[in-house]
């Protein structure tokens, strides 16, 4: 039903967020962490958006990115696992991290996740693992069509030793925290802040 949703952002707390849009204030509920990875109020942002209807609920849930908010629908079709705890897996493992745990039948990193056992852990191995190669295909295909700002900013990062993917994701999140785009320097210096 909903992409996005672009607004001024006027509160923000450790669960949820409220971006006025015309003059209606959404709540937005967020992941763990996720508080520290937007600007501060108030301030213009974008975030992908999944409505969730319940039979008593219908809950709106903010991602920076397109991927997380995928990834947060795929974990809701696995049997066991709400929004709460699919909220939980993304602020706690970034879906590289993931990613790496489901390629190599990592339990030990799943488990790590709050209210992650191991039974809950090898049923996500089980029903993502095929899908696992899909999760960061956004974030990693991303270099291809970027602009040349975020191409040396991810360049920069990888010099200075952080991976691809991490790097492409901490200058993505950052990249969308500006109003215009910003000097190369300060962008390196922001991104380095989201890893």
């Amino acid at each position: 039903m909903y992409s996005y949703m672009k607004g001024q952002l006027v509160s923000i707390t450790d669960e949820s967020a409220i971006i006025e849009i015309q003059g209606i204030g959404y709540r937005l509920h967020l992941a763990p962490n996720y508080s520290l990875r937007l600007p501060a109020a108030p301030a213009q942002v974008m975030l992908h958006v999944s409505f969730v209807i319940r039979e008593f609920s219908q809950t709106l849930y903010g991602f920076l990115l397109e991927c997380e908010r995928d990834l947060f629908e795929k974990l809701l079709n696995i049997s066991g696992i709400g929004p709460k705890l699919a909220l939980s897996i993304i602020g706690h493992l970034r879906p590289d991290a993931l990613q790496d745990a489901l390629l190599t039948n990592d339990v030990q990193t799943l488990c790590k996740v709050p209210g992650i056992g191991k039974k809950t852990a090898e049923r996500l191995l089980l029903e993502l693992k095929e899908k696992a190669l899909t999760i960061v295909h956004q974030e990693t295909s991303l270099s291809a069509k970027a602009p040349p700002l975020l191409q040396d900013a991810v360049s920069a990062l990888v010099n200075l030793g952080y991976s691809q993917a991490s790097a492409q994701r901490a200058v993505t999140v950052t990249l969308e925290t500006f109003k215009e785009p910003p000097e190369l320097t300060m962008l390196i210096t922001a991104s380095l802040r989201n890893l």
